[in-house]
């Protein structure tokens, strides 16, 4: 039983709704991932802020469709990821994707600013661990068909496919639209991470391995 996932998603939903009783702009600006609190922190009260922001801003989304798409691909592939590596592997995995993910966010926002006010603006949403979960389902179970949409066009392929399309995707995206307001660096990180840990646990998980290459 995927437990995890489950509770997860619950929590997500939970902050989300609560938007409508605190606010959409105090929700953000307050448990949102500011770059420069973690890249030049002017003390360390705003370093330790900017840490806990790393893992709060992975429970904050910005409208119904980012929480939708979100929780709807976590539902989908999480499940499976989590029985597959255990729920404290999974958890690790999922948190690990979404700080490395943030991580990468603040870095680019702050070295390599699309504006003067990139480092200052901050980000939300649990993109950087999905996207984590994403990365390991195509190493668990590389031949299980997964539906890409692009512009609306649905693509069925193997999930190791998917995932190749993806990262190269965001990449060029990240490259090609440096003023979006889409965190594509932290799908990046994530996606990397969640490829890194699966890959170095997938070999131990001998009773699921037919469900490999």
């Amino acid at each position: 039983m995927p437990v995890a996932t489950f509770i997860i998603i619950a929590i997500n939903l939970i902050v989300f709704f609560s938007t409508f009783i605190f606010g959409r702009v105090f929700m953000i600006s307050n448990f949102g991932l500011i770059p420069i609190t973690i890249m030049a922190p002017p003390n360390l009260y705003t370093l330790f802020y900017g840490i806990f922001t790393i893992f709060s801003s992975m429970f904050i989304h910005d409208g119904f469709l980012h929480i939708l798409f979100n929780m709807w691909a976590l539902l989908v592939l999480g499940r499976d990821v989590e029985i597959v590596l255990g729920r404290p592997r999974f958890l690790a995995l999922y948190f690990a994707s979404g700080v490395v993910g943030g991580l990468a966010y603040a870095f680019t926002s702050y070295y390599f600013p699309s504006n003067r006010f990139a480092p200052l603006i901050p980000a939300v949403g649990a993109s950087g661990a999905v996207f984590g979960v994403m990365g390991a389902f195509g190493v668990l179970f590389p031949r299980r068909p997964l539906a890409l949409f692009l512009y609306l066009i649905p693509i069925i392929a193997p999930a190791y496919i998917v995932i190749i399309i993806m990262a190269i995707l965001q990449t060029l995206l990240a490259l090609a639209m440096p003023f979006s307001s889409i965190a594509y660096s932290a799908h990046i990180g994530g996606l990397l991470v969640g490829l890194a840990l699966s890959l170095a646990w997938a070999a131990g998980l001998r009773r699921y391995r037919h469900d490999y290459w």
